[in-house]
This record gives structure tokens, sequence and C-alpha cells, in this order.
């Protein structure tokens, strides 16, 4: 009864529509008659500005992090915490809010990874930023760093549950991102 809460729980978070909300609020507008219509971080980024892409990164970020803390809160194993993550990333992608449509989920599993694997998403993070700015693209450096998550949280010893969850959840996240957008030159690049 508590994982079925739990999950439950996660997905509801998950689905808050972070990007509709704070780009109604600052800019006045439905993210999802923007730019490629996608209601996540990028779409605002590229269309918005980084400020308010920001807020919402932060926002949907917090979403998958919160979602592992209240498994463990709830006394949930390591196993039960992975499916919170994948529960508030299928929460942001199929929002219940916005009639099951929503994001890439890549915020959400990052504040989930964060959450279950910190000293292996910290490092990427930053191995992120280093590489957006030396190539100025953000798919190469996003897809850099998320691939590192997996192999440092192997290093540092993470249980293997974690790290298993943390390579599934990378890879639903990247289908998922292939599928949308596709991998494109055009799309890694910001606006000029």
């Amino acid at each position: 009864m508590t994982l079925a809460m739990v999950l439950a729980t996660a997905y509801l978070l998950g689905s808050i529509p972070t990007s509709y909300i704070v780009v109604h609020l600052l800019a006045g507008r439905d993210v999802r008659t923007i730019g490629n219509g996608n209601p996540g971080a990028m779409n605002v980024w590229d269309n918005v500005g980084f400020g308010t892409a920001l807020l919402v990164a932060i926002g949907d970020i917090g979403k998958g992090s919160a979602a592992v803390g209240f498994a463990y809160l709830m006394g949930v194993e390591d196993f039960g915490a992975v499916c919170a993550a994948f529960m508030a990333v299928v929460g942001h992608d199929y929002s219940v809010f916005l009639r099951f449509h929503g994001g890439n989920g890549t915020a959400a599993a990052i504040g989930g990874l964060l959450a279950l694997v910190p000293g292996a998403t910290i490092p990427a993070a930053g191995i992120s930023i280093v590489l957006f700015r030396l190539t100025d693209s953000k798919r190469f450096a996003g897809a850099v760093s998320l691939l590192l998550i997996p192999l440092f949280a192997y290093f540092i010893h993470y249980p293997d549950i974690r790290v298993l969850g943390a390579l599934l959840l990378l890879t639903a996240t990247a289908v998922k991102i292939v599928r949308f957008e596709g991998f494109t030159p055009e799309r890694t690049r910001p606006p000029r």
C-alpha cells in the first residue's frame, strides 16, 4: 500500500506543468503554442529566454528529486525510489493536467538522479556546463554528461539497483527525446 501511494504521489508531482505555469505567469503565453510545442525547459530556453527556462528547469528537477525524497521518507527501499523517479518522469511526459501531454522528462529524470546518485549527478552536471561553454551545443553537452552519470555511479560504488535505475531512466529519456525531437545539429545550438 505504501509503495502504491508513493508511486501515485510521484506521478502527481511529475505532472505539475512547471513550464506551462512559469511561462504563463512571466510571459503571458501558452508554452504549447510556441517553438516546437514541447512544454519543457529546452523549448522555453529557445523561445522565451534563459532566465525563464532556468526557473522551469529548477521546478522540473525539483519534481524528480521530491518524488525520490518522498519515497525514502515513506521508508521505501532503493527499488521503490527508482520506481518513484520513473513515475515522476512519466508524470512529466504524460501530465494529467495537460491532457496527458508533456515534455521529454529530462529535467525530471535529472532530479530523480540527483536524489538517487548525487555523487555521480553533480560532477556530470559540471561537465555539462563546461562542454556547453566549449561547444555551444546544448544537446551534445547534455548527452555526454547524462551518459557519464551511470558510469560515475558505478565507480563510486552506489548500490547496483541505483546504477541500473540510472541507466534505465536515462535510456527511457533518450528514447523520448529522439522520438520527439531527433538529434540534428540545428536542434543542438541555442538561437542567436
